[in-house]
């Protein structure tokens, strides 16, 4: 019997068939790079979701240790317990308690804390002493980035906080300033309100509790 020749791929066979290879490249790394695409936009969104958190736990503790205790200034002037507004370049102030002291040194359980809004960039400012001199100097770390506003509303005495109908708009936007609200009193309850670029308006709404020294 006479052997069969082997018979080999036709030129345009092995076209189609490089065709078809690049196609099906060409689909795979599209799906993956719309996968890794993906993967980094979720990364992104759960590392900013983690920054806000932070944000809102740090003023969250802060304001829920709120104690009605004054402080002298740099300048030897007495400051409200809290004051804060629109007539302060987008900050508040005000003393807490609480402050631990795991070392054991010889200071305060109190603190005098501040948040700051500067070149879009939240800050928590914390001094170590209640009673400043032109000499101290507030530790500062950044909070939260890509804030564009930061404003504020304050709860006057004689108004109760009615659960589920929350109306602060006729509430102060400034406490504790010369010819303002509440310059020898503090407030019942404070409004934070953060305009995000990214995520748009966001509101705190915390009840302060009413301790005194």
């Amino acid at each position: 019997m006479a052997g069969r020749c082997a018979r080999g791929f036709t030129l345009i066979e092995v076209l189609i068939a490089m065709a078809i290879t690049a196609m099906v490249a060409t689909l795979a790394f599209a799906s993956l790079d719309q996968t890794m695409n993906s993967a980094e936009t979720l990364r992104e969104q759960g590392e900013r979701i983690s920054e806000i958190n932070r944000a809102w736990s740090l003023l969250s503790r802060d304001l829920s240790h709120f104690i009605d205790r004054p402080v002298r200034n740099e300048f030897g002037a007495t400051v409200p317990a809290m004051f804060g507004g629109e007539r302060v370049e987008q900050q508040i102030a005000f003393t807490r308690v609480g402050w631990f002291n795991t070392l054991g040194r010889q200071r305060s359980h109190m603190q005098r804390v501040r948040y700051v809004l500067e070149d879009t960039t939240l800050y928590r400012e914390q001094f170590q002493v209640l009673d400043r001199t032109n000499e101290t100097e507030p530790q500062r770390v950044a909070l939260l980035e890509n804030v564009n506003l930061m404003e504020f509303r304050f709860l006057g005495d004689g108004i109760e906080l009615a659960p589920n109908e929350i109306e602060t708009e006729n509430w102060p936007e400034a406490w504790g300033l010369n010819g303002g609200q509440g310059v020898n009193t503090v407030p019942e309850a404070v409004e934070v309100r953060l305009e995000l670029e990214d995520w748009g308006e966001v509101r705190w709404l915390y009840e302060l509790p009413q301790r005194e020294l």
